[in-house]
């Protein structure tokens, strides 16, 4: 039987704070849809009153509460649930990776010029590992630089899916078989990919892959995924280790607690999936719990459908843009479009700000994002997105530009 997806624009009226703005920004932080906010102030409801019959049956509720998230991010991802975490925010997923892989002293790992800077943090901070700062050709971020720069001493290839400053979507599948001929770790940082562009993890050979919930994913603060290969987890240790990391004993956890001679020592037995690498303790329930209801909608909606729909409002903006004569900084490529639009109009970088400003007072959202002199004014299309906001950023930017015309000349990509 076929799966009957959610319809975009009905999945747009769980989004009213679409309402009176017109919201371009989810590469920064996105909204949340209603039905996370009904999750969430029903767990703040039932951590009010306490319904359950006891303690324990209150936290073991909560702890079935948090299983949605796995289910749905294992979907999303078409990976196992073996193979899903919780994380707190994609940094902590990249420090899991960085402490976990263990590589040796002298080892390098190779990024890309363009990444935010929370990606070399972790591995800058271990003992005796050289980052590799690998050029962009005009923007993009492309699978055969990265090789040609590897030695004997390259360890991993730490990148981002989605270049944050100008969109740039890499080949992951081309990334992964580099990886794999060369037996090097290949770390994702997908904080913007995951929930506008699909991603099957099949097909990536990706040892990690990690999002913070609360930018495409449609999540409030404080929760995101983590995927860990399955041929990898029982090859690496983790640095966190909690009894929520530990199988449940004989009867479960109440029945443990309840039990007299029970001692705190004992040949624990660690689970054998990615929940492994998890802080192990009292987790952050609330942040779990909407995670997985804005999983839900994502999934119910279709990511293949989303991506069509973002897709078309990327390149209706580039068009208008173009006509506006806005210098694209954004590759436009095909294979490479994700839900960022980057662009510039002025030389000067007092002037965008400016720009920045005018559009925020007519509540047109949108940001000022570089890396390495690559960026400018950074629009993000999702799907709570239509033509309307886009028409309205154009609008807007027509009368700024009616004052003062366009001077960006640059080399770049437009």
């Amino acid at each position: 039987m076929n799966k009957v997806f959610l319809d975009i624009e009905e999945a747009r009226l769980e989004f009213p704070g679409t309402q009176d703005k017109t919201f371009l920004d989810a590469a920064s932080v996105s909204l949340a849809p209603t039905r996370t906010k009904k999750s969430l102030m029903k767990f703040t409801e039932n951590a009010i009153n306490y319904p359950e019959q006891s303690s324990g049956n209150h936290y073991m509720a909560m702890e079935q509460q948090r299983k949605k998230a796995y289910a749905e991010a294992a979907l999303l991802f078409n990976a196992g649930e073996d193979e899903i975490g919780l994380i707190e925010s994609t940094s902590h997923g990249l420090n899991i990776a960085a402490t976990a892989m263990k590589l040796s002293p002298g080892s390098n790992i190779l990024i890309s010029e363009l990444e935010f800077l929370q990606v070399p943090i972790p591995w800058m901070m271990q003992a005796g590992i050289n980052i590799k700062l690998i050029p962009s050709r005009q923007g993009r971020v492309l699978a055969k630089d990265f090789e040609a720069a590897m030695d004997r001493n390259t360890g991993a290839i730490v990148i981002s899916s989605v270049q944050w400053c100008n969109g740039y979507r890499i080949d992951l599948e081309a990334f992964g078989e580099m990886a794999k001929k060369h037996n090097i770790y290949l770390v994702i940082d997908a904080a913007q990919q995951a929930g506008a562009c699909a991603i099957n993890v099949r097909n990536t050979h990706a040892h990690f892959l990690v999002a913070g919930g609360h930018k495409w994913l449609n999540s409030p603060f404080g929760a995101g995924i983590m995927y860990i290969n399955r041929s990898l987890i029982d090859k690496i240790e983790p640095v966190y280790w909690g009894y929520h990391n530990i199988e449940a004993p004989p009867g479960g956890w109440l029945a443990h607690f309840s039990t007299p001679d029970t001692s705190p020592i004992s040949d624990w037995k660690f689970i054998a999936s990615a929940k492994r690498f998890e802080i192990g303790g009292t987790s952050n329930y609330p942040g779990a719990i909407a995670l997985g209801e804005s999983l839900s909608l994502i999934n119910e909606i279709g990511i293949t459908n989303i991506e069509k729909h973002i897709f078309k409002l990327t390149a209706y903006l580039m068009n208008g843009l173009r006509d506006l004569g806005a210098y694209l900084i954004s590759v436009p490529d095909p294979d490479a479009r994700s839900g960022i639009v980057t662009f510039r109009l002025y030389n000067d970088i007092e002037e965008e700000k400016l720009v920045l400003e005018k559009l925020h007072k007519q509540n047109v959202f949108v940001s000022l994002r570089f890396t390495s002199n690559i960026g400018g004014i950074r629009a993000s299309c999702h799907f709570y997105n239509n033509y309307k906001d886009i028409d309205k950023l154009i609008k807007e930017l027509g009368k700024i530009i009616s004052v003062k015309k366009p001077d960006f000349r640059g080399d770049y990509v437009n």
